[in-house]
């Protein structure tokens, strides 16, 4: 067991997940799996290297899960993110000895982002809040009663999994503050987050995105689907 607890998530979605350690061994093992680095990370910090290798053994077997035995590496596409098999989608988070992937087919889903972050501490976070959210976003922590580091690592998760679920449909870059927090359902473990900027034809300025939560230990973890 992990004790990494994800947002709920329907049936049509596989995960799998590993806590892992930052060590010569850890890599050995995960490489002698299978799992094969690409140059591009091959002169990389060894936390960088652990953290891919990490991340890509849970990916491999939440594929499996859909029937998806191939052992050919993921290729790497544009913003680092791995390209999927054909009629597949999937999202990958790493991070502080978590990794997690979660994948689905593009049958069931049009967009899938996950991510798990560490909770700041608040002299960390506080440096953060201007290129992470407004005032009126802040407030909504504020109301909730909600320590700005506890509500800055949860925006700031919730942020990041919409853009991996939105980024293959929109194919451009776009900023923390192109999306804003309009509500938060606590009772549902649900951020309702809307676009402020248009980023395509079929995503543009006030579409809202409902992104489910989970906090456990130190750790908030968010999945967004489309």
């Amino acid at each position: 067991m992990t004790g990494i607890i994800l947002p709920e998530m329907p049936e049509s979605i596989r995960q799998a997940s590993l806590r892992y350690t930052v060590d010569a061994g850890q890599l050995a093992d995960l490489t002698a799996g299978g799992i094969v680095l690409p140059e591009s990370l091959a002169s990389a910090a060894l936390k960088r290297q652990v953290e891919f290798a990490a991340g890509r053994f849970c990916a491999r077997a939440a594929l499996r899960q859909l029937g998806y035995e191939s052992r050919a590496p993921l290729a790497i596409g544009q913003h680092r993110a791995p390209l999927w098999p054909a009629g597949c989608l999937g999202s990958i988070s790493h991070g502080d000895g978590l990794a997690i992937a979660v994948v689905t087919t593009t049958k069931a889903w049009r967009g899938l982002g996950i991510d798990i972050e560490r909770i700041h501490t608040n002299e960390a976070a506080e440096p953060l809040l201007e290129h992470l959210m407004t005032a009126a976003e802040l407030s909504v922590g504020n109301v909730a009663g909600l320590s700005i580091a506890h509500w800055l690592s949860l925006v700031f998760s919730a942020k990041e999994s919409l853009f991996k679920a939105l980024y293959p449909l929109v194919g451009r870059y776009f900023d923390f503050l192109d999306a804003e927090v309009c509500e938060l359902q606590e009772q549902q473990s649900c951020i309702t987050l809307r676009l402020v900027t248009s980023l395509s034809p079929s995503c543009v300025k006030g579409s809202l995105y409902c992104v489910r939560y989970s906090c456990f230990s130190s750790n908030v973890a968010t999945l967004c689907l489309l």
